[in-house]
Formats: C-alpha cells, sequence, structure tokens
C-alpha cells in the first residue's frame, strides 16, 4: 500500500485496482480501508477530503513518515529479494513479474484530485 501511495495521492478503490491490476488479485474493502485508518493513526498517511465527479472521497498521500517507511522497507526487501529469487530458480518455478506495468492513472476519473497531482 505505501508503494502504491509513493506515486502520488489516491482513493481507497484507486489504490484497491492498481494493486488488483499488478497482482492479479484485487483486495476487498475490508482489506483495504481498516489499513489506511491503521496507516493514518499511525501518522503514516495524510488524508484529504476532495470531491471527484460528483463523489465525496478521502484522498490519502504518504506523510513524511509514511515516505520514510516507504524507503526503509523498500531497503528491507532488497535484501530478502535476492534469497527468494534464488529458491524460485532453484524450484524450477517461472516467476510471474508485474514490475514493468504502468497504469494510466485517467482510467479513474478527473476531479479535483487530478488538479493536486
Amino acid at each position: 500500500m505505501l508503494q502504491q501511495l509513493s506515486t502520488g495521492p489516491m482513493h481507497g478503490y484507486e489504490i484497491g485496482t492498481r494493486i488488483a491490476l499488478c497482482c492479479d488479485a484485487r483486495p476487498t474493502d475490508a482489506m483495504i480501508y481498516p489499513m489506511l485508518k491503521e496507516l493514518e493513526t499511525g501518522g503514516y498517511v495524510e488524508l484529504e477530503n476532495a470531491v471527484i465527479n460528483g463523489r465525496k472521497r478521502k484522498i490519502y498521500s504518504l506523510s513524511a513518515l509514511g515516505i520514510e517507511a516507504y524507503r526503509a522497507s523498500a531497503q528491507a526487501w532488497a535484501m530478502v529479494l535476492p534469497q527468494i529469487e534464488t529458491a524460485v530458480k532453484e524450484a524450477g518455478v517461472e516467476p510471474a513479474c508485474c514490475t514493468t506495468m504502468i497504469i494510466d492513472s485517467n482510467i479513474f476519473g478527473t476531479g479535483e484530485l487530478d488538479n493536486k497531482r
């Protein structure tokens, strides 16, 4: 979730859709919104209310603490991933990769959020 928010502010539905496009499975609202609330309570994300296409939306963005946490977790994963990749290769499994996927933010509509990016 921090990775998705590192690309810019977005609402919960957009976060779920982006994860679904990348990972071939959509997280449920019961997964997304409690996590966003926990991140907000912990000071990792900031919340702003906006109107997009006539709908009220809660727009989340990474705070300074969230950016710091994202970088720290990315650094930790960078140390672990080589071992995981080795194990996958040794097992003869073809890795599925979505890291080159580019998601066009225009699929999420236009409105006030687009002017804030």
